[in-house]
């Protein structure tokens, strides 16, 4: 791969977060295998396959109606990615914006991802955007 040449990989982990910022189904469904798994923390209880991850990020961005994934870079070869990304939402309780950074891994096989494991600080994400008192 030369410089100048873009990683599938990392092709394909800038469209699975534009597809989630733009709450597009379809187009998320499109950037994953059919047997592909997600992780919200490595340890955690894998989400498979593809149907069920496209289900459960429906149910992230219906629980945080005007929040935004942007990417801020990328290191990527020709089969992985490990992106860091901010997750960020508008409080109006408080009148600031939240904000979360994290980074998510990804694999790709055959132009598709085939595995995601997202790591971010738990403790920091439920005390900005679940904590009343913040």
């Amino acid at each position: 791969m030369s410089y100048r040449e873009t990683a599938i990989s990392e092709i394909l982990a800038r469209e699975f977060f534009a597809a989630i910022d733009a709450r597009d189904p379809q187009r998320l469904m499109a950037t994953l295998a059919d047997h592909a798994t997600f992780r919200a923390l490595p340890h955690s209880a894998p989400v498979r396959p593809a149907e069920e991850i496209v289900a459960y990020f429906g149910t992230v961005v219906s629980s945080y109606p005007e929040a935004h994934w942007e990417v801020s870079d990328i290191i990527a070869t020709t089969d992985r990615a490990s992106v860091q990304f901010v997750f960020r939402e508008f409080s109006p309780r408080l009148g600031k914006e939240m904000l979360s950074e994290q980074v998510a891994v990804f694999r790709v096989v055959n132009s598709k991802i085939i595995s995601i494991v997202g790591y971010y600080d738990t403790n920091e994400f439920r005390r900005l955007f679940w904590d009343e008192a913040v």
